[in-house]
């Protein structure tokens, strides 16, 4: 599945948002140590994006919206909002990768500073494209999913659940192929939440 839509030039240049350079990094090539924070030591996140997310339902329109909205703004709170639950991993992933995965984005994504709000898009990516797999789609390693989502997905593809959808998109300036990337963001528990590259907990 692919959309696009295009909005207002951005006045701020990119950044690395929460410290997520290593996991988000901008994708030229397209498709292809702090202390661990325990689920039981933080709110949920759940009530604390509740808010923050109400403008954004969990279906595909909401997901664009989002999209556009950590494009252009990357406000903290909203950054912030994605951060999931420890029922997140778990709804996600299959147990013991869920216990992995919540270790390793804890301590090298969720644990860091925030940083202050910088949209996602660099200077004159006004475009967007946007595609849509389910889980089960992503088990089955489709050929839509091949075509549309980083080869990294094949390494953990048996250790997702069955029954959600996952997102993957980029920003683009007008005419390019290829932009800043991301992977990994899925509607879970009555929120959205960020789990991108999953494929890096393997080497955690």
């Amino acid at each position: 599945m692919r959309s696009s839509s295009s909005w207002r030039r951005w006045r701020l240049s990119v950044g690395s948002v929460f410290g997520i350079a290593l996991l988000v990094s901008c994708s030229a090539a397209g498709k292809d140590g702090d202390a661990e924070t325990s689920g039981k030591d933080r709110p949920s996140a759940s009530r604390s994006s509740s808010h923050v997310q109400d403008p954004y339902p969990g279906d595909e329109k909401g997901a664009r919206a989002l999209m556009e909205e950590l494009g252009e703004s990357g406000g903290t709170g909203l950054v912030r909002s994605l951060r999931p639950a420890a029922a997140d991993y778990h709804a996600l992933f299959q147990p013991d990768f869920a216990r992995q995965a919540e270790a390793f984005y804890e301590g090298s994504l969720w644990g860091n500073s925030p940083q202050p709000p910088r949209p996602w898009a660099k200077y004159g990516q006004t475009e967007m494209r946007m595609w849509k797999a389910t889980t089960d789609d992503i088990r089955a390693w489709t050929p839509v999913v091949r075509a549309n989502f980083p080869g990294g997905y094949a390494q953990v593809k048996d250790r997702f659940k069955a029954g959600l959808a996952v997102y993957t998109w980029d920003y683009t300036k007008p005419g390019d192929e290829r932009g800043m990337a991301y992977n990994g963001l899925v509607y879970v528990n009555g929120h959205w939440a960020f789990f991108p590259k999953p494929w890096y907990v393997l080497r955690g």
